[in-house]
């Protein structure tokens, strides 16, 4: 409980009936406040109940321990998360007008202040389908349906459990479909089971799903519908939820876009294999991995798109509990999974959220990892100044001893070096001084012996190492007060950027399309704005470090990295990817550089994550 509600409370356990008007008094505020303050100690009080009539108020208390341990409860509103989530509960728990004076009160908060927490609880409340409207002289309220409202709150947090009906609903669920064909895995057994969770705390307050009637007869032919059926059965018989026919729609819509059975393969058919062939081949497009001859990512992707076409279907999807960490710690991986999305939300005319994109994550992910092991091979041209028998026994030792490195090998005299196109090359090994190369230039002897292999075989490890700063020029490092909005941050840096690097016009539309996929806020200090697709021929990031916090979209960012990521060289940025995701986790790492914002600092900061 807040400090007024225990005032109110502690007031009246002086006195044995106590006026609206002098509580009013006692905390000062209006006696419409001190209704209102009531109305919401009666909804959450624990051993002791609140009567009123003419004589005004009265405190029957019923159990003292109950009571007692209640009072003690303390419920500050001292951080804007904690603010708005007292907003949202009063909204998502209440089917009458909310007045802005009566916030203002109960939160202790000027109508200034509250402004920009409703701001940002409305655009929460906007993702979900829901409308927050004001209603002149009478307040505002919600308009949107139940379903939404119980996505909203299953997405908004981990609702507070009780233990003992989590652990009911949990083998209700068990046994339900021990004798079934229907199986799933535990996060997915976990996600069905919240659902049902917050349904039934909704349906105790008389809150019920409503339906279509031209769903009813679709739904009702699902094989998961006699499945739902046996659930709200036993959840009626066992915890007394009512039993609606709409209950058994939405319950039935959920097992279909959850089921994974392990036959499934059986289903695949010739839309999802086009599809996913077509999501491979634009990976492999993008990013020059190998993926489309992933034969396991083809069938897990598959595997994974029979129940998400249930879901588009019914626009029902899956929460992710590790949707951030995914995004931090997954980065390229999601970037990809991005791109996919969009394949999927083209086809299918839909709009995935960020928990369905980071389910796909974890299946490109494994296929990236697999591939990291693999050496990545060079192009490399062998200059030789002697004759063509000792050329060919040098090119005989270097694919002889150094085969897994090389991708092609080309041997020239130093004479023909001039007609060679040096851009096909990543270096060069010489026996013979040449002229400066934009590319690494390694002197060998004629005649190799065991000293010689050694040394050659660590050029080709420094040639697979990053200069990782490269990435991070000081020409793009700058200290902002801050910035409006997000969208005129974007766009400043987007200037820099273009003053620096040949991008094309659109670039900055393609950075805001891909906010628009999938917010690249990480936690309330940083954002890491890109494009969806690449389009330089340079990777950079461009860094602004803020002075004053800004309201990205739910999260407060003072750390922006824009960033692009050259498509060619996209197999090889392993190490960037690995120090820009340490560096996103780390909030200590993001403070210490806020606390002495300077590019020295930067550089020092990404060297040690580059060598930790």
């Amino acid at each position: 409980m807040d400090r007024k509600q225990k005032s109110i409370l502690i007031e009246l356990m002086n006195h044995e009936f106590v006026s609206g008007q002098d509580l009013a008094a006692y905390i000062q505020m209006s006696t419409r406040s001190v209704r209102t303050i009531i109305k919401n100690i009666i909804q959450d009080i624990k051993g002791a109940r609140i009567e009123s009539g003419s004589f005004g108020y009265r405190l029957v208390i019923e159990d003292s321990a109950m009571f007692l341990q209640y009072l003690q409860q303390e419920k500050t509103f001292e951080d804007s998360q904690s603010r708005f989530q007292y907003i949202f509960n009063r909204f998502i728990e209440n089917n009458d007008y909310i007045k802005v004076d009566d916030l203002c009160e109960e939160l202790y908060l000027s109508k200034t202040q509250l402004k920009q927490i409703l701001k940002e609880v409305r655009e929460y409340f906007q993702e979900h389908e829901i409308e927050m409207k004001t209603k002149t002289h009478y307040g505002m309220y919600l308009e949107g349906t139940e379903l939404n409202k119980r996505k909203a709150i299953a997405y908004f947090y981990d609702y507070e459990r009780d233990l003992v009906l989590w652990k009911q609903i949990k083998n209700i669920v068990l046994s339900s479909i021990a004798n079934v064909d229907y199986v799933i895995s535990d996060d997915v057994l976990d996600n069905l089971v919240s659902y049902l969770y917050i349904a039934y705390i909704r349906v105790q307050k008389q809150y019920y799903a409503n339906i279509d009637e031209q769903w009813e007869q679709e739904i009702k032919e699902e094989k998961e519908y006699s499945l739902a059926c046996s659930i709200m059965s036993l959840m009626n018989s066992i915890l007394n939820m009512e039993y609606r026919q709409e209950e058994i729609a939405y319950l039935t819509i959920h097992l279909c876009g959850k089921n994974c059975k392990q036959n499934t393969y059986m289903c695949i058919n010739e839309d999802i294999l086009y599809i996913v062939e077509n999501m491979l081949q634009k990976l492999e497009d993008e990013s020059h991995v190998p993926f489309t001859s992933d034969l396991n990512l083809q069938l897990a992707l598959s595997l994974h798109m029979i129940p998400l076409l249930k879901r588009i279907h019914y626009s029902t999807y899956m929460h992710n509990p590790l949707v951030l960490d995914i995004k931090r710690k997954l980065m390229r991986a999601y970037d990809l999974s991005v791109i996919i999305s969009q394949m999927i939300n083209k086809q299918y005319n839909c709009s995935l959220p960020e928990d369905e994109i980071a389910y796909f994550a974890l299946h490109i992910n494994l296929s990236l990892e697999q591939n990291k092991h693999t050496i990545q091979k060079k192009n490399i041209l062998l200059v030789c100044s002697s004759g063509v028998g000792s050329a060919r026994l040098l090119e005989y030792f270097f694919k002889q001893n150094f085969d897994n490195y090389i991708q092609r090998l080309t041997v020239c005299s130093r004479f023909e070096l001039k007609q060679q196109n040096i851009a096909n090359y990543d270096c060069v090994f010489t026996t013979v001084p040449i002229e400066k190369l934009p590319i690494p230039i390694f002197l060998i002897h004629n005649f190799m012996n065991s000293k010689d292999k050694i040394r050659i075989n660590q050029n080709f490890k420094e040639l697979s190492q990053t200069n990782i700063m490269k990435y991070f020029p000081k020409k793009l490092f700058f200290t902002y007060d801050s910035f409006d909005t997000k969208e005129q941050a974007i766009h400043k840096m987007v200037l820099k950027c273009h003053q620096n690097y040949d991008l094309p016009d659109n670039f900055e539309q393609l950075i805001l399309e891909r906010e628009q996929l999938s917010t690249s806020e990480f936690n309330d200090l940083i954002a890491f704005p890109h494009s969806h697709r690449p389009v330089s021929t340079t990777t950079f990031v461009c860094v602004a470090l803020l002075k004053k916090p800004l309201l990205w979209k739910t999260k407060k960012i003072r750390i922006i990295l824009l960033s692009s990521i050259e498509n060619k060289k996209m197999k090889e940025l392993d190490d960037f990817y690995r120090v820009i995701s340490t560096f996103m986790s780390d909030t200590s790492i993001q403070w210490q550089l806020l606390q002495n914002p300077t590019y020295e600092e930067f550089q020092k900061v990404i060297e040690r994550i580059e060598f930790s």
